[in-house]
């Protein structure tokens, strides 16, 4: 069986196992993963949320299910044809499925919202200012806290840092971190937050720099991983984490994230 899905796209494994009607039931499928009875490119896993792109191969018992990407026009190749694909291909056109994200993921930008205006309000009340430094969020901070009206009082501005270069010639992030740590480490973050607090002059800054994926990842830093780093007046503070999703879901995530560790660090998220 081949299963479609669109260009950049992917798919979780359990999603994928009801889609290609291996069983309707999500217990049934997670019993299915637990027990050991579905491999992944010849291996079998454990895992229910493992992400499958192009390429990839799921086998259960007798059904194999290769993931294709489909471009408009694509037809099956004359080696599907001969392995008797073409009457099992599944979702032939590329916008029959869209994957869905879990229910927990789904309030997630109302979540970032309510967030935003709580760190609005807390900025417009005591007359602080701040900045983002964002590499793989790629300025979608900024896009909410500018939402926001009123936001200019405060926000001071921010930097797309998506490059090294920009890393270093904008926000002065040394070298030797980045040729030691990698773009995506601790101090990365760190100098990033520090930077842009400096160049801007505000009372607190906050830097994002990780792995959104579908590529890039590596083994000691998997898709996912991400740095997030708070400049409070001279106290710096920087964690990392490591989201599950789609690239969407993941810069989604970070950003949420961004706001919870300013408003936990000001000591504010209960009484904004």
């Amino acid at each position: 069986m081949i299963f479609w899905i669109k260009p950049d796209d992917s798919i979780y494994l359990f999603q994928l196992l009801k889609a290609a009607k291996i069983s309707d039931d999500y217990k049934d499928i997670r019993l299915l993963i637990k027990d050991g009875l579905v491999s992944v490119n010849g291996e079998l896993t454990h895992k229910q949320r493992v992400l499958l792109r192009d390429g990839d191969v799921v086998e259960y018992e007798k059904t194999e299910i290769v993931i294709k990407e489909r471009k408009a026009g694509e037809q099956p190749t004359q080696q599907e044809l001969d392995r008797n694909y073409e009457e099992r291909v599944r979702h032939g056109k590329t916008n029959e499925w869209t994957t869905k994200p879990l229910k927990s993921e789904t309030k997630i930008e109302e979540q970032i919202v309510e967030l935003s205006e709580k760190l609005h309000h807390y900025l417009l009340r005591e007359k602080k200012t701040i900045a983002f430094a964002e590499s793989c969020t790629g300025g979608m901070v900024q896009q909410f806290i500018t939402n926001n009206s009123g936001s200019s009082a405060y926000f001071l501005g921010g930097v797309v840092s998506y490059d090294n270069s920009a890393k270093t010639n904008i926000l002065k992030v040394k070298k030797t971190t980045l040729e030691k740590h990698g773009a995506v480490s601790e101090q990365t973050a760190k100098e990033m937050a520090f930077g842009v607090r400096k160049l801007l002059q505000t009372d607190y800054a906050a830097a994002t720099t990780g792995i959104a994926g579908p590529t890039g990842d590596t083994s000691e830093k998997p898709v996912g991983t991400v740095f997030i780093a708070v400049q409070i007046g001279d106290i710096a503070v920087c964690k990392r984490f490591l989201f599950g999703g789609t690239r969407d879901i993941i810069r989604k995530k970070t950003t949420k994230t961004v706001f919870e560790i300013l408003l936990d660090n000001l000591k504010i998220i209960k009484n904004v």
